[in-house]
């Protein structure tokens, strides 16, 4: 006997995918006003343990990281593709300038926008492929190697200190009351 979920159960298991707790999820898809926080996380977890909600979560959850991966993957192809760019897509071999139904893909996806005038001349407008770019270096983490080659000053300074600090002076003699206590004196051994 296959049972449906109800639409409170639905909404339950579409909450705790979308990444709130069970106790949260149960008080948005059940009224909940007038129960104890001990029982709602009871019934919370009694239902998260069915196995129709429990399929159904990771179902939708799946769906989410096959979504979000395949946007990933075609925004990385969309960065590559203006980041190598060739504006002499845009030309015939004789000179002419293409319409742009006649641009291969890889140009047309660097074309930000065209524009033809009364004389039939044709304007392209590329994307800004610096910030391709760049954006391209920060996926693939070449940023991350440049930052490690350069040195910290911190690290710098207490290198240099390393061995010639051998901590607090000893049997400095009291301050005078004229002495002034914004200088302070350090003595090295």
């Amino acid at each position: 006997m296959t049972t449906k979920l109800t639409p409170q159960q639905e909404r339950f298991a579409l909450e705790v995918a979308s990444g709130k707790s069970q106790v949260d999820a149960y008080r948005t898809a059940y009224k909940a006003g007038n129960m104890k926080a001990s029982t709602i996380y009871e019934t919370a977890s009694r239902l998260m343990a069915e196995p129709k909600i429990a399929a159904l979560v990771s179902d939708i959850k799946r769906a989410a990281a096959d979504r979000a991966e395949l946007e990933a993957t075609e925004m990385m192809r969309e960065i590559k593709r203006v980041a190598l760019s060739d504006i002499a897509g845009i030309m015939h071999d004789d000179g002419r300038v293409k319409l742009p139904h006649e641009l291969d893909p890889a140009t047309r996806a660097a074309v930000a926008s065209f524009k033809i005038d009364e004389y039939g001349r044709i304007e392209y407008k590329f994307w800004d492929k610096n910030s391709a770019l760049d954006k391209a270096a920060k996926i693939l983490g070449l940023y991350e190697l440049d930052n490690k080659q350069k040195s910290d000053p911190l690290v710098d300074l207490l290198a240099s200190l390393s061995g010639n600090v051998l901590g607090p002076a000893q049997g400095l003699p009291p301050m005078d009351e004229e002495d002034d206590p914004a200088i302070l004196t350090v003595s090295r051994i």
